[in-house]
């Protein structure tokens, strides 16, 4: 019956194909080593059957078809390591040994990368201005956000109110000195604890950009790895939430 049959692929041809050979160069070395036996063949005419029966004992070893087969699922196998490499790998981290170096990835981050969004939680004692004094690459990271968000860039900056006297008032200075910004978002939170903590900031959900304090040192590292950054994003948007809102004053 025609449904009974089933096509037979070019693998099985040449497998068929193949052991049909085997089967004749065993059957031309054994018919040529009679052959020789019986008539007294020299040394010279034997030595065409025992290749022919070298290569019937190698082939049967070692079969061309399967073995093709194999290195064809090995090269697959090897392919889907490779892309399973690849994908772990795509979770980069980089350390900033200071301050500079830190500041600068994050502006070169900002005009390379293109984001299109960032939060940013500014946690020192003494206020942005006061930091600038003391570190340019800070000061120039800091009018680089604005000149982003000034180009379409969505910010939303966190600002921790230290233990300086003037933070509070510097927040509403801030607010009215970028009220022009419309995607410029800023609120704050007090804490208590008399010591810089982590600063971070978050490009879209790509790459985070952390900021310790160590000693009288600035040094940080980047994470880029979407899953991390969703984690940093969470946990930011929770104290966005309960942190205070920094209003524009309504322009005159």
């Amino acid at each position: 019956m025609a449904g009974s049959r089933t096509a037979s692929g070019p693998g099985n041809l040449l497998e068929r194909w193949d052991q049909r050979g085997l089967a004749i160069a065993c059957l031309v070395a054994v018919c040529g080593s009679v052959t020789a036996a019986l008539f007294g063949l020299s040394a010279a005419w034997q030595m065409p059957f025992l290749f022919t029966a070298v290569y019937a004992i190698l082939r049967s070893l070692v079969p061309i078809t399967a073995s093709q087969r194999e290195l064809a699922d090995l090269r697959t196998e090897v392919e889907l390591l490779r892309r399973d490499f690849d994908q772990v790998n795509r979770s980069r981290i980089e350390h900033y040994p200071d301050a500079a170096a830190f500041y600068k990835a994050e502006v070169d981050y900002l005009v390379n990368r293109c984001p299109s969004h960032l939060d940013a939680w500014y946690m020192r004692l003494e206020t942005p201005d006061d930091f600038s004094a003391s570190s340019a690459a800070f000061s120039d990271y800091f009018q680089a956000v604005l000149d982003w968000a000034q180009n379409g860039g969505s910010v939303r900056r966190l600002f921790c109110l230290g233990s300086s006297r003037g933070y509070a008032s510097w927040t509403a200075r801030h607010r009215e000195q970028t009220r022009h910004l419309r995607s410029y978002s800023i609120r704050e939170v007090t804490w208590p604890i008399k010591a810089d903590l982590m600063s971070m900031a978050i490009m879209d959900t790509s790459a985070v950009f952390l900021a310790f304090t160590v000693g009288d040192r600035v040094q940080g590292m980047r994470i880029e790895d979407s899953e991390a950054a969703a984690y940093f994003k969470s946990y930011f948007d929770r104290h966005w939430e309960n942190a205070r809102e920094v209003t524009r004053t309504p322009a005159r």
